[in-house]
């Protein structure tokens, strides 16, 4: 319960308690929470109090309030670092959330002039497309392509679902990523994306290029992520010269 004596204001009290039920899952997305005069009887505070605790948790991205319907508690985010060199997995494990994956596609293709550039390969090589929909915690959450030069033909024998990608490489292939320059853009889910990422079609996405070099700085794929904004967020860390 709250505690009128302590310290800490009450609304602050109220939102951690709410806080700590929506991330313990005692409160499941999409749950309506009680109206606010309801809060306020239950615990005993005022409905400013109420309405300043649910405040600070819609800042903090862990409800929504609907007009003329209540407050709804979102689905939890997933935070990837952008400026730390990666892989999905790695990411989802720091989080304590539960990665997953099912590859679509593992081929060769004819890459386009452009990929070919990014890969510094001659025009019309051929390359390994791989293609895997990637999930946290069991839902669909990004789409993954990555362009390989043939010089990884190894790839093709294999499967890429729950495994690493990342992990697979640095162990069988002994190469290791030490660079990564990405681009991020929005984007509208097409039908595939949302029928794959469960969202409504046109719905607004993050798209993600990068291209990834080995430690001896050759490109070792190009890669692009698709995924859903309501689901991820990107943290980018800048530094400034001294």
């Amino acid at each position: 319960m709250l505690d009128s004596s302590a310290a800490i204001p009450l609304y602050v009290q109220l939102m951690e308690l709410l806080e700590q039920e929506i991330l313990t899952g005692e409160r499941e997305p999409g749950e309506r929470l009680p109206s606010e005069s309801k809060l306020a009887e239950q615990f005993g505070v005022s409905i400013i109090t109420v309405r300043n605790a649910i405040g600070g948790l819609c800042e903090r991205g862990l409800v929504d309030r609907k007009q003329g319907k209540g407050t709804f508690v979102k689905k939890l985010k997933y935070t990837r670092d952008s400026g730390k060199l990666s892989g999905f997995s790695e990411s989802c494990y720091s989080q304590g959330v539960e990665p997953g994956g099912k590859m679509l596609v593992n081929e060769c293709v004819v890459l386009s002039n452009k990929m070919a550039r990014d890969l510094k390969q001659p025009q019309g090589s051929e390359g390994i497309y791989i293609c895997r929909l990637r999930y946290a915690d069991g839902a669909p959450v990004a789409i993954e392509k990555n362009y390989f030069p043939m010089m990884y033909q190894e790839l093709l024998q294999q499967r890429f679902d729950n495994n690493s990608l990342f992990g697979y490489l640095k162990d069988h292939a002994k190469v290791m990523v030490s660079r990564a320059d990405k681009c991020i853009e929005l984007c509208r889910a097409t039908q595939e994306e949302s029928t794959l990422l469960q969202v409504p079609e046109e719905s607004p996405l993050l798209y993600v290029k990068s291209i990834t070099y080995t430690q001896t700085l050759e490109p070792l794929y190009v890669g692009i992520q698709i995924m859903n904004g309501d689901r991820f967020s990107l943290q980018i860390t800048q530094y400034v010269n001294p």
